[in-house]
């Protein structure tokens, strides 16, 4: 645990540390739960996400005795010291596994277990705040799982407006883009729903970007990077973030033109000290692609706190596009190149960044996270199955005014 701690402190999103015997957040017993975070606020739910855990009095104010807060401020030296909604995303999800929250007198292991599988107190308050409830809660030795959320398909909305979710940054997302947005051409807007999408690769990027280039445009910067040079890197160290050197000379005589005006005016909030490599970029083209062809209407991306990773780039690259809107809530901030590797002596094994990447804004992903242009806080029951979409609906009002 010392070693997490130490980590942590370096602000890296990616950052993480596992043992045979240590890994964050495991462990029975386990809240027979789930939680998560509204502007402030924590919600229960039912792990199978049915209902709420009680849909009059949906948000948490202590576990078993202690103010909720209190509760993740613990969390806080565990969780990579990024954005502010990162931190607050990981701690809420540590919270999950009982050990790591509740309180025990000192008795010995025994003790300590035996504490840990006893009923607590779960205070839950009324959507106002003006009401408050307790219920016994037992804990459970089965990890309820978060998976996906939300859980929706890409589809044809009945405004005419095009609905594409990208669950991941994989393979399948960028197929997802090829076979849907040919079948968006006509629609009146687009909607790119990547909440939750914890990252992956970037060609799922790079395959939307290639539709949102109008015959006259040009192509665009997303992302300048620097990687600490390292005996054991490759020269083409981020060329699977698809980032050449900026005096490459692969560069088309228009790409080339394009980083030096972004590179002109990109002043990067660290400054780089000695030992890193020269900088590189991440430009955005046309792909050459048979299904692509030019879309030209308003798109709205939305987005929340467990975006994160290449889904931080994906955002922070697109919302350079004049018509692109970012609606919901700000990422979570993480991009990183991580390297991994084990401890000769206790085989403890760590990951780590190898990179120091900016958005053009002379901003690092890491510590910010990419805010949105309009911020829109979701219900309490889009949690659960059939709730409330409060940030999809405001996406249709929104690309339905323009």
């Amino acid at each position: 645990m010392i070693l997490q701690r130490v980590l942590m402190q370096f602000g890296d999103g990616h950052a993480d540390i596992r043992s045979s015997n240590f890994r964050l957040g495991e462990g029975e017993p386990f809240n027979p739960f789930l939680l998560d975070d509204i502007d402030g606020k924590v919600v229960a739910y039912q792990q199978k996400r049915n209902d709420l855990l009680d849909p009059k009095y949906p948000y948490v104010v202590s576990l078993d005795g202690r103010p909720i807060e209190d509760c993740i401020d613990d969390m806080t030296p565990f969780i990579a010291s990024g954005s502010p909604q990162l931190v607050r995303h990981r701690a809420i999800r540590l919270l999950r596994a009982i050990s790591w929250w509740r309180r025990v007198e000192d008795g010995g292991f025994h003790d300590h277990e035996r504490v840990m599988y006893r009923p607590f107190d779960l205070e839950l308050s009324s959507r106002d705040g003006k009401k408050t409830r307790t219920v016994k809660v037992q804990p459970t030795d089965h990890k309820p799982p978060y998976r996906q959320w939300p859980h929706s398909e890409s589809r044809l909305l009945e405004e005419n407006i095009g609905y594409l979710r990208l669950v991941r940054m994989d393979h399948r997302a960028v197929e997802d883009v090829y076979r849907w947005m040919p079948r968006f051409r006509d629609t009146d807007g687009l909607i790119v729903d990547v909440r939750g999408n914890g990252g992956g690769t970037r060609e799922a990027l790079l395959a939307l970007a290639g539709f949102l280039l109008g015959d006259q445009q040009s192509p665009w910067v997303g992302n300048f990077a620097v990687y600490r040079k390292s005996s054991n890197f490759d020269a083409d160290h981020l060329a699977n973030r698809f980032m050449r050197r900026i005096d490459s000379d692969e560069w088309t005589p228009e790409q080339r033109l394009t980083i030096d005006l972004a590179f002109a005016n990109f002043e990067p909030e660290w400054q780089i000290p000695d030992g890193f490599s020269q900088w590189h970029a991440l430009v955005l083209d046309r792909t050459g692609h048979p299904q692509e062809f030019p879309y030209t209407k308003e798109v709205v991306i939305l987005s929340d706190a467990g975006c994160f990773s290449a889904t931080d780039i994906f955002l922070g690259a697109l919302e350079i596009h004049p018509r692109v809107t970012l609606m919901g809530t700000a990422s979570s901030g993480g991009s990183a190149r991580s390297q991994q590797f084990s401890l000769p002596h206790s085989g403890i094994e760590v990951k780590c960044a190898s990179m120091a990447s900016f958005r053009p804004n002379g901003k690092l992903y890491d510590g910010h996270g990419v805010e949105v242009d309009i911020e829109v806080h979701p219900d309490p029951s889009f949690f659960i199955k059939g709730g409330q979409d409060r940030v999809l609906k405001a996406a249709i009002t929104h690309l339905r005014s323009r």
